[in-house]
């Protein structure tokens, strides 16, 4: 059966052509490996104002979808493209979607972020119970498009095209919970009595995510350890989990080896690999001309690239920096996020121009040059549930630092000088001190060119791919049709 699988992803995210965090990179990786091991996998994804979007090659194949939200209805148009492997279907309304961020700007979430959303959810739920596509599965991403298995199984419940589609759910970060006043129920459609504190209501609000975690018939985040930590730490929302009426499932994401491979990336100004690897010292010397900064090949380039927000660490890299910069490294900072952030890094950067370089952007081709250029990489989160990142910078041979949380922690194994194992430096305690004196065994090793070839040998030997993970993905597909079906695993 799963041979002849057709899957839909609905998410908020995808890169290249909507990127906020590592969400983007996960659905799009997962989609291509699905599709190269045969599965016919399409993708619903909001149409925002995005130049990537627009240059697409695309045909309306519905003009006025109309959408019911709270007491009106919206016209929404839905389009079809057909940018690689697999189909991807736009849903458009300039109210909600034309803006220039997707959650909100530096300076916060948009506050209609609960009836865009509810917008989606809907606007895909109503494209399926009225069109011919008939899907065994639906895979939804984090909270924004978590409201669809619940759909499904309320208000699109006697809708035969979706009786039989199953939903699996996978949580990126419970951190964003999509809560919401509890009067947003009200654009739904459904009646009040789903809010209580056995279905929607959690915290006195209407909670998005909880929404999902009851409804889909398989619930998935993306390393062990973050699974272990949330069912620690979040006992509310997950007091419904068990290992055996329903388990929460940590499957991890993985990387397109064929995209990020340094032996081949047209996005680099030269390239390299484990046995020829003399093309990074090429790409370090190039990002630094780039960023202004000197350009000095015994000089260690760190780098910190990511969301701006402190679940990254960045109060650990702002309060390290000066310390970082005394210690003879150049520093380069690049992501956008919070206002504060971005704030405090443009001042870092006026305060030590030559050695602090701030890039608060994001494109493909920085970030790939950044991570081949780069020598050590910060990734001293607060919490990271898999950490996309860190495997990129690991496949181009980017020695990390990391703090010793979620997926962090399954993919670093500490450097040893006296073995030669390992591919990273680790700490455990939230504490500057503790992240430094990892930096520092870091420039430790990077002070003796054989240690420090090791390490990053090691670290271009690390395996990540998606290749590893299809099978169990397909595998967990599977589970949530047979329990779709009454069956049980």
């Amino acid at each position: 059966m799963v041979n002849k699988l057709r899957i839909a992803m609905v998410t908020p995210e995808l890169a290249p052509y909507a990127r906020s965090g590592e969400l983007a990179e996960a659905v799009a990786g997962l989609t291509r490996f699905l599709a190269r091991s045969g599965l016919e996998v399409s993708i619903f994804l909001p149409h925002y104002r995005r130049p990537e979007l627009d240059s697409l090659s695309k045909e309306v194949v519905l003009e006025d979808l109309q959408v019911p939200v709270g007491g009106k209805k919206f016209p929404a148009t839905v389009y079809r493209a057909e940018p690689g492997r697999f189909t991807l279907y736009l849903i458009d309304q300039p109210k909600y979607f034309h803006r220039d961020y997707i959650y909100g700007s530096p300076q916060g979430d948009y506050p209609d972020n609960a009836e865009r959303f509810i917008f989606f959810n809907r606007a895909v739920c109503e494209f399926l119970a009225s069109s011919r596509l008939k899907f065994e599965l639906l895979h939804c991403h984090n909270w924004p498009s978590s409201l669809v298995p619940m759909l499904l199984r309320s208000v699109y419940q006697k809708k035969p095209a979706l009786k039989k589609t199953a939903c699996v759910l996978t949580i990126h970060n419970f951190s964003y919970q999509g809560e919401f006043p509890a009067e947003s129920l009200s654009l739904t459609g459904l009646d009040w009595n789903y809010l209580n504190s056995h279905q929607l209501a959690f915290r006195g609000k209407f909670s998005f995510l909880k929404a999902g975690l009851l409804f889909s018939e398989v619930v998935n985040t993306v390393s062990r350890t973050y699974r272990d930590e949330v069912l620690h730490n979040h006992h509310d929302l997950c007091a419904f989990f068990s290992r055996k009426s329903k388990p929460l499932y940590s499957l991890r994401n993985g990387i397109d080896d064929e995209e990020w491979n340094p032996a081949t990336d047209p996005l680099l100004p030269a390239n390299f690999s484990r046995d020829n690897p003399a093309g990074k010292s090429i790409c370090k010397r190039h990002l630094q001309k780039e960023l202004q900064l000197p350009v000095e090949d015994n000089t260690p380039l760190v780098a910190f690239v990511g969301y701006l927000t402190r679940l990254k660490g960045l109060d650990l890299v702002l309060e390290a920096a000066d310390s970082l910069l005394a210690s003879g490294c150049q520093l380069v900072v690049a992501g956008q996020g919070e206002e504060k952030y971005e704030q405090a890094l443009s001042q870092l950067h006026q305060a030590h121009r030559g050695k602090l370089a701030f890039k608060p952007e994001f494109s493909a081709g920085l970030y790939h040059q950044l991570l081949a250029g780069a020598d050590l990489l910060l990734m001293p989160s607060l919490e990271e549930p898999c950490g996309l990142t860190l495997m990129h910078g690991l496949r181009y041979g980017t020695v990390p630092v990391v703090r010793a949380t979620g997926g962090l922690r399954e993919s670093v194994q500490p450097f040893s000088a006296d073995s030669g194992q390992g591919n990273g430096f680790i700490f455990e305690e939230f504490q500057p001190e503790a992240f430094f004196q990892a930096v520092r065994q870091a420039l430790q090793v990077y002070a003796s060119p054989e240690l420090w070839s090791r390490a990053r040998a090691n670290c271009l030997a690390t395996d990540n791919s998606w290749s590893k993970m299809i099978r169990k993905y397909r595998l967990l597909y599977q589970k949530a049709i047979i329990l779709n079906r009454g069956g049980n695993i």
